[in-house]
């Protein structure tokens, strides 16, 4: 589940995978591949890879606050969709209450 994305703003975060390129802040509800387990969380993406997540899923982002939000809520076929992506993540610590990851791989 999308809660918002934003460009990320957080300074002296070490990502892996090409650290050159500007990373995405998806926050939302992520879940667990080992454990089936959903949790509120961070992901880091590049654009590249967050349009890899949402193609062919329809659905709408609107921008406020230079945030992007889901413009209606999912549906329940959407969120199937969005969950049937499978994203290569390493995580990397907690910011707050959320664990944050790295996107390294989309399929």
């Amino acid at each position: 589940m999308i809660d918002y994305i934003e460009i990320n703003s957080q300074e002296g975060l070490e990502f892996k995978y090409k650290p050159e390129v500007p990373k995405l802040k998806l926050v939302g509800t992520l879940l667990l591949a080992e454990s089936e387990d959903e949790e509120d969380g961070v992901l880091f993406l590049t654009q590249k890879q967050l349009n890899q997540v949402l193609s062919g899923k329809d659905i709408e982002l609107k921008v406020q606050d230079d945030r992007w939000l889901p413009g209606k809520p999912l549906t329940k076929d959407q969120v199937k969709k969005v969950g049937l992506v499978e994203v290569d993540a390493e995580y990397m610590g907690r910011a707050g209450e959320f664990k944050c990851y790295e996107a390294v791989k989309v399929s």
